[in-house]
């Protein structure tokens, strides 16, 4: 799980300096705290996407789904 954290910060740190260092029409464009807010904007659903996709990856491969799908549905008259 860490490693999938510290790939996805990697990425959007180099995206972020990509962007703010490309060149100089982009620093006149954009003020360097709308580019922050969007890194973290950007970075903070890339984590939390990866954490909900580890949790639903591990419950599968423990065979939780499983047994969550086997309980019946106390809303439905059978």
């Amino acid at each position: 799980m860490f490693k999938i954290i510290i790939i996805y910060e990697a990425f959007f740190l180099f995206f972020w300096n990509a962007l703010y260092f490309s060149s100089s029409d982009v620093e006149n464009l954009f003020h360097e705290r709308i580019l922050a807010a969007i890194y973290i904007f950007l970075s903070t659903m890339a984590l939390g996407f990866v954490v909900v996709y580890i949790i639903y990856i591990s419950a599968k491969m423990s065979g939780f789904l499983d047994k969550i799908r086997k309980i019946k549905d106390p809303r439905k008259n059978i």
